[in-house]
């Protein structure tokens, strides 16, 4: 019987990846390269960077980790000019979906008005008195 017990977090992460690579073989999935992938987009006005986007890419998926635009920069469109560049990376990819997720503090509307379906919410994550909203976008070709 097997037991229980803390290991370190890069052996097994190792461990792990060897049987998500077994069972993608016995399935005939090919995701060779399509796992890992950072990518960043950066807004700038001139030479200072005012706001930016960074996504991460899964086999078929992109997750959009951060975007952020600074204050004095706010209400120019920034933000959609930064989530249309991800949507035509993700195209250039041939990425399906693309997820994210906003705070009750921060452009759950924003995100609305741009395409996204809340798919789900959790309240007091990840703290008291906050809610984290959980979007994704289906994206097709263009």
């Amino acid at each position: 019987m097997a037991t229980l017990k803390r290991i370190d977090s890069l052996e097994l992460d190792l461990f792990l990846k060897g049987i998500f690579t077994q069972q993608f073989a016995e399935n005939h999935f090919d995701y060779t390269g399509k796992v890992g992938e950072v990518l960043a987009i950066g807004a700038y006005d001139g030479e200072r960077l005012v706001g930016g986007i960074l996504m991460r890419r899964r086999y078929d998926h992109l997750d959009i980790a951060k975007l952020a635009v600074a204050r004095d920069y706010r209400g120019q469109r920034l933000g959609t000019q930064l989530i249309q560049a991800a949507e035509q990376v993700a195209r250039d990819r041939h990425i399906i979906n693309i997820t994210l997720s906003t705070r009750s503090y921060q452009a759950v509307g924003f995100y609305e008005k741009c395409g996204y379906q809340i798919y789900g919410t959790l309240a007091d994550l990840p703290f008291a008195g906050v809610t984290t909203t959980y979007f994704v976008k289906r994206l097709t070709a263009k």
